[in-house]
């Protein structure tokens, strides 16, 4: 009887300080599990220091890695979206370079994962990152799930298992900006938890600057939410409410005895307003227009590949 396969995907991007490390825990982590036959895939994400050289190097000693190489660096969301595409195992863990998520936990989400769970994601309980970091982060999830009315996991990571049958599910989803820990909660089956202490970077910087940071939560709140501009619309309707009866009021109680003109002045700043928020409800009606289109056309390629090895 054949042994089932597992995929380990490791995005890489200019990570030649740490892809030694990340290489040798994860193998060694892989070795002990042997009721299992195990690849180990890079996906580098057009590296410009020495990290594919790296994994050309490990490629070519260790029968058990392999390689996909971009033609250019395409980001974060598209880099772990489409290695979860590309999985050929019974299942797939994916390990980032930055060894933050230690390897060492892969044994629990393969248990797990054969107590019959689709999906195994890793949550932070804590992080040895910023405290700073860590709060804002916090406070985007709040957001998101209350704001936004996006179906999120606080604290998730996309240090994570997928089942084959998952995989497939990814494999047939189009979309140019995806957003993976919103699908996992939207298609996903059967998901389990393991919560860990994240470490701090192995090694180097992060690639992480707060411009993609930002990119990160707002392809998020685009690509999973359309809740936004419909609270934008009732927000406006009672602000509409509120000024036409503060309007009322005050010709009520206080326009007697006002100039003419300060009448007329007021008349007009009341209509302007009012005028204003009733085109509020328009742009928000667009925007649902707007995201209801976009979700229908984004068929266009993740990721433009330069090669692949042993793949």
């Amino acid at each position: 009887m054949s042994k089932k396969l597992i995929s380990v995907v490791v995005p890489v991007y200019n990570e030649q300080e740490n892809l030694p490390d990340a290489y040798s825990r994860i193998t060694n982590v892989m070795k002990g599990l042997t009721e299992y036959d195990y690849e180990i895939v890079f996906f580098d994400d057009g590296s410009t220091d020495s990290s594919r050289s790296l994994i050309e190097e490990y490629c070519s000693t260790d029968e058990h890695v392999k390689a996909v190489l971009y033609s250019r660096n395409f980001g974060y969301s598209k880099t772990i979206f489409y290695s979860a595409q590309q999985a050929k195992g019974d299942c797939a863990i994916m390990v980032h370079a930055d060894l933050q998520n230690p390897p060492e936990l892969i044994p629990e989400f393969v248990a797990e994962w054969e107590k019959g769970a689709q999906i195994v994601q890793g949550v932070k309980k804590k992080s040895k990152e910023s405290p700073f970091l860590f709060f804002f982060r916090t406070i985007y999830y709040w957001m998101m799930i209350v704001v936004f009315g996006v179906k999120l996991t606080t604290h998730a990571t996309e240090f994570q298992l997928f089942d084959a049958s998952f995989i497939g599910v990814l494999r047939s989803i189009r979309d140019s900006h995806p957003f993976l820990r919103g699908i996992i909660l939207e298609y996903g089956q059967k998901i389990s938890y393991i919560s860990f202490v994240q470490d701090r970077r192995n090694k180097g910087k992060s690639k992480f600057s707060i411009g993609k940071y930002y990119d990160f939560a707002i392809n998020g709140i685009v690509s999973s939410s359309d809740r936004l501009p419909r609270r934008i619309i009732v927000v406006t309707v009672v602000l509409i409410a509120a000024l036409i009866i503060e309007a009322i009021l005050f010709f009520i109680f206080f326009a007697r005895g006002m100039a003419a003109d300060r009448i007329v002045l007021a008349i007009i700043i009341h209509f302007i307003a009012i005028a204003a928020l009733v085109g509020q409800i328009f742009i928000s009606f667009l925007l649902e227009y707007i995201i209801g289109v976009s979700k229908n056309v984004v068929d266009k390629p993740l990721v433009v590949e330069e090669g692949r090895i042993n793949y």
